[in-house]
């Protein structure tokens, strides 16, 4: 099987060489053992500066480090979230197809995730303020940059449409910029925009390593900083793992992040390119720094139809119904299907998975049915 399902990272040379750099002088410096004997709650001085210097990159401003909390990745995070601000029997909005772990992981806390409906460019602002007035929801969570699984990009004046509506209605924002350090700097992200009602996400699972297990989060104050940390200060299971913390740290001091992620992102660029050129620019949704693309169907019966064609023909892609919130979402919410074009290891690989893809879309009636859409980049 050819598998276009999981939207990791490739993994260029410039990440060994990156982490050969760091590893060694850890090495070197011969106190390794003394940076690994405690716990790093939250992330210590070091990794909260250097993940502040980070995330300045791309939301150009200089981050205090003291708003900053380091997690074993992003699911570590939110259930932070989940736990302190939001609470049991509370609902959670989302986009109707969204990162598929999210609503199981929130169900673990007893929140209900209800969706909002989502066109090309992501959240609709009126089906979003009409979704908070009748579920009195708590939060929103949302994936503006290079959606997932649509690969929307929201543009800059509906997230600030967002930012307002979350103002008014006195209720935050959980903002998923995971591939916004791939992207580039416009559109801004939310907490750019809305620093005051929003809650920034970044991991370093798209842009460096999936297995370096290490995200960031920006709460819209140091207060909220430490009272998330101090409420989870004894469960160690959401704490950066010290040798990983200590990786990402020192990829980030030495400068070798941004040339890692700079290669992920050209090699993701190149591959987005092959996909246009086999497929059909004009049959597919795309970003730059984008890991996936989006076929876009009639209707769900279609998406669902041409994986199962798909698989059939030893190729695995999702569906939108695996992004579905819910049975209703599935059938109301924009249909197709999501394409991983960074899983197989070769370019040859790839074609050939991206070839079969491209027979089906001629050959089905499903192919001929699919909306044009406008690609970026």
């Amino acid at each position: 099987m050819i598998d276009l399902t999981r939207a990791i990272p490739p993994v260029p040379t410039e990440l060994d060489t990156g982490l050969r750099v760091a590893l060694s002088a850890m090495i070197a410096a011969n106190d390794i053992g003394h940076k690994l004997r405690f716990n790093r709650v939250g992330g210590d001085d070091r990794d909260r500066a250097a993940g502040a210097l980070w995330l300045s990159r791309r939301l150009n401003v200089e981050l205090d480090s003291g708003r900053v909390i380091v997690g074993n990745g992003t699911q570590s995070l939110l259930g932070l979230i989940f736990y302190e601000v939001l609470g049991a029997n509370t609902v959670l909005l989302a986009e109707a197809l969204t990162y598929p772990v999210l609503q199981p992981l929130a169900r673990r806390f007893g929140i209900r995730v209800e969706p909002v409906q989502i066109d090309e460019f992501g959240l609709i602002p009126d089906d979003l303020e009409e979704a908070i007035e009748r579920t009195s929801a708590k939060a929103i969570f949302c994936n503006p940059t290079v959606q997932n699984p649509t690969a929307a990009l929201m543009p800059e004046d509906r997230r600030a449409v967002l930012v307002c509506i979350a103002r008014r209605h006195n209720i935050p924002i959980i903002e998923d910029d995971v591939l916004g350090a791939l992207h580039g700097l416009q559109p801004r992200p939310l907490a750019a925009i809305g620093p005051d009602v929003v809650w920034y996400l970044q991991s370093l699972s798209k842009s460096v390593a999936l297995g370096l297990k290490v995200a960031y989060l920006v709460p819209p104050d140091t207060e909220w900083r430490d009272r998330l940390v101090a409420s989870a200060a004894n469960h160690s299971f959401w704490f950066p793992a010290g040798l990983s913390g200590e990786v990402a740290t020192s990829l980030i001091e030495s400068g070798e992040i941004g040339t890692i992620a700079s290669a992920i992102r050209t090699e993701a660029e190149v591959r987005r390119q092959m996909a246009k050129r086999i497929l059909g620019e004009d049959r597919l949704s795309s970003q730059v720094g984008g890991l996936h693309i989006w076929l876009p169907m009639a209707d769900a019966s279609s998406a669902e139809s041409f994986a199962a064609e798909a698989d059939r023909r030893g190729v695995k892609v999702r569906p939108s119904s695996v992004f579905a919130i819910s049975s209703a979402s599935r059938q109301s919410a924009i249909a197709g299907v999501r394409v991983a074009l960074t899983t197989p290891l070769t370019h040859q690989e790839l074609t050939e998975g991206l070839g079969h893809l491209a027979s089906i879309l001629r050959a089905s009636s499903s192919g001929t049915a699919l909306r044009q859409v406008r690609t970026s980049g």
